[in-house]
């Protein structure tokens, strides 16, 4: 598999809109053509500070070929690595408690421009009334935040304003209140966000994937996110192992096979990094298989140009 020595093609441009015509303010997230990989400084200090400690438990599933790509790799990994820091939500002294903002799907809406996913923002647990940047990490593109601060009530519901009344009890509210997010996306990609106190005291990170690619079978789970929009590199977690297990995982790009160590923490959960690329071809499919007792898990993911298709 060749190391990720290219230019990423595409870019994602994302606005923050309000819905005049129904009274309401809601994120809306739109598609363009290209990618870009951007990141501001300040949020990528923040993401790094969020993954320093899974560093060591990540496996890997291709050693650096060549020199050339080697700074390109060493920065896609890291890329990946902060992604698998957000999603850990681990526990540490910007977020104690290791809260992670929950996502209550409220449904799904075909509009002119595709198929999106409706979903309210919670974080049970967070401090009362306090207010925060809200910001929004999507595969391929730098972190992007909202114009103004956002607030959360006792009920960990995320809103436009201080609750008032009644609304400081509410579990949900109206769409002038409470914030709403319409995500289009494409199968396996993950939309990650971020709660921010403007004074730095408080950071609490949510993963929402709204077609996720994975497989079941038995206590075990094993699922695959994009980590970059043509699955240049890709983020695999593994779920219900024996605790401490290490076991391979088998990967299989385009006849290309490899089979790296995943090792498990105390609760069986396990993340491994996987670029599929195969020298000499522009795309395929990378098959990642996993077998433990009592288990046996396999996805597919599509790699490569004309990859991303969201739905």
């Amino acid at each position: 598999m060749a190391g990720a020595n290219k230019r990423i093609p595409g870019k994602w441009e994302e606005s923050w809109s309000r819905d005049w015509a129904r009274g309401t303010r809601r994120l809306l997230l739109e598609t363009r053509t290209e990618f870009v990989m951007l990141c501001g400084k300040r949020a990528m200090q923040l993401l790094v500070l969020a993954s320093l400690t899974l560093a060591g438990r990540i496996g890997h599933g291709q050693s650096i070929a060549d020199t050339g790509g080697k700074r390109a790799q060493i920065d896609l990994v890291t890329v990946l690595q902060q992604q698998i820091g957000l999603d850990a939500a681990a526990p540490n002294e910007r977020n104690p408690k290791g809260l992670r903002i929950q996502f209550e799907k409220l449904g799904e809406v075909n509009e002119g421009e595709g198929h999106t996913v409706r979903y309210r923002l919670l974080i049970p647990g967070a401090p009362e009334k306090q207010s925060y940047v809200l910001g929004v990490w999507r595969i391929g593109v730098a972190v992007k935040s909202t114009p103004q601060q956002v607030y959360t009530n006792a009920k960990g519901l995320v809103m436009w304003h201080p609750p008032v009344g009644d609304q400081e009890k509410a579990a949900l509210l109206d769409r002038d209140n409470e914030i709403e997010v319409d995500l289009k996306a494409a199968r396996g990609e993950p939309v990650r966000y971020v709660l921010a106190s403007p004074d730095g005291k408080y950071f609490f990170p949510g993963t929402v994937v709204p077609y996720p690619v994975e497989s079941k079978d038995g206590k075990c789970r094993l699922e695959a996110r994009l980590g970059l929009p043509e699955a240049e590199g890709i983020v695999v977690y593994a779920d219900g192992l024996a605790p401490n297990a290490v076991l391979p995982l088998q990967t299989d790009s385009e006849g290309e096979k490899h089979a790296p160590m995943l090792s498990a923490d105390a609760q069986g959960h396990a993340a491994a990094i996987v670029e599929p690329e195969v020298a000499g071809r522009n795309a395929g499919v990378v098959k990642i298989s996993l077998v433990a007792p009592g288990c046996s898990v396999s996805v597919d993911v599509p790699w490569g140009a004309g990859s991303y298709q969201p739905l």
